[in-house]
């Protein structure tokens, strides 16, 4: 079957790997089962302000402080016409393991937001989309991964050129709250409403979505294990020498991830433990970083907690493997991929109600935390799970996590929904 994924961020570009990993995940599995799979990948960088601004201000003999400053008066110009009239020019192909990506860079017409982003995103989709047609042929069916705007230009190919395409909705965005505009939320719901069938990545998700938008039904499809893990699979524990007990966390280290809490609850657990050589690590970079240093420091913990920084696929796969535990402390996740990584690997995991975990976090892999006072209650779990850790089998743990989240359960359930969608 011939399967065009769209996301809504960019899919593993090389200047930030990690964006759209899931999305890169589902058709490496895809494509290793015998599809023939696409993709359209597009991102936006210049605007018509941003461009007048640095017209103004090259006049002036000043700079803009933007992507153009390096650019001469006439090459902005240029750069103008090309993304107005010859979009088409700023195409890229490229291959990657048998899946045909057609990247695009698009255009801003207004300042940027999530109102005002949409007509240039759409408009960069439909190009790339003529242009992938052309070399490639007309996909059975499309994929889009999340509304804002991937699922907007699956319905506008749908209209144009009768293409059937499915939903995935992966974002914290409508747990967050964070959309608010009337005609974004009209948009996204006429999205949903026009799909073939529309799915979110946890059932807690899916009744969040159909709580939202009244009408519109949602099943669960969970994400996929990557599939470079899921060939290391369980191993037996590494037998520690010493008394160290170790807590691991991966996460991009934003607001949204609640590393805070996870530190302040760690604090509380040290005192408990003064003579336990108790350890916390945290994987990943982001805008939190500093803080998070400085905060680490203020309490007096540089010794206990290790910022790991930004970890590529193996050290992910070591950093788990030498831990006992992995504890998530996020406020907001639509599934939690790095969990059921953790149980892949063995480990009895630790997580807040944050969404997408409670649909699997259970008695045989590890513990929720109560959201009604997280503080003490994150506390008292790491602390029981120190008390408790053996009771936990690692096996079970992993051949769970394969059983409902594996490579051969997901393409399972695709090719299920695909051939269902191809009959009807």
């Amino acid at each position: 079957m011939h399967v065009l994924i769209i996301p809504s961020e960019e899919f593993v570009p090389d200047a930030n790997p990690v964006a759209g990993i899931f999305q890169y995940h589902q058709a490496s599995i895809l494509r290793e089962a015998g599809h023939k799979v696409g993709v359209i990948s597009i991102k936006q960088t210049f605007s018509i302000p941003m461009l007048i601004k640095s017209l103004l201000l090259k006049s002036l003999k000043k700079k803009a402080n933007n992507e153009t400053d390096d650019f001469t008066f006439k090459q902005v110009l240029l750069l103008g016409y090309r993304k107005l009239f010859k979009l088409k020019e700023f195409i890229t192909v490229e291959n990657k393991k048998g899946i045909s990506i057609y990247r695009i860079d698009g255009f801003y017409y207004l300042p940027p937001s999530d109102v005002n982003n949409r007509s240039g995103w759409l408009k960069a989709g439909m190009i790339a989309y003529q242009a992938y047609i052309k070399e490639n042929g007309t996909p059975e069916i499309i994929h889009a991964h999340n509304a804002v705007y991937a699922a907007m230009l699956a319905e506008r190919i749908k209209k144009n050129y009768g293409i059937t395409y499915i939903v995935t909705e992966h974002s914290t965005a409508f747990a967050r709250n964070t959309i608010t505009s009337p005609s974004l939320l009209k948009y996204i719901k006429a999205a949903y409403k026009n799909s073939n069938s529309n799915y979110a990545v946890s059932q807690p998700f899916c009744n969040l979505l159909e709580n939202l938008f009244s009408g519109i039904s949602f099943s669960c499809l969970p994400n996929v294990i990557d599939p470079y893990l899921e060939k290391k699979q369980y191993v037996p524990d590494i037998k520690k020498e010493n008394n160290e007990f170790v807590f691991v966390n991966i996460a991009e280290l934003h607001p949204k991830k609640n590393h805070r809490l996870l530190i302040d609850a760690f604090k509380k657990l040290r005192l408990n433990y003064p003579d336990k050589a108790i350890k916390l690590w945290i994987g990943g970079r982001g805008v939190l970083q500093e803080d998070l240093k400085r905060q680490i420091s203020l309490l007096g913990l540089e010794p206990e907690i290790k910022l790991l920084g930004q970890l590529n696929r193996e050290q992910v796969f070591d950093a788990i493997r030498n831990a006992d535990c992995f504890v998530l402390s996020s406020s907001y996740e639509t599934f939690g991929v790095v969990l059921i990584e953790a149980m892949l690997l063995g480990k009895p995991v630790i997580s807040t109600r944050c969404g997408g975990p409670e649909g699997f976090v259970n008695e045989v892999t590890g513990l929720l935390v109560s959201r009604d006072n997280e503080d003490e209650d994150l506390f008292k779990a790491m602390m029981q799970m120190i008390e408790s850790r053996e009771e936990y089998n690692p096996k079970l743990i992993s051949e769970y996590a394969i059983s409902e989240f594996g490579q051969e359960a997901f393409i399972k359930r695709m090719n299920t929904i695909y051939n269902q969608i191809i009959r009807s």
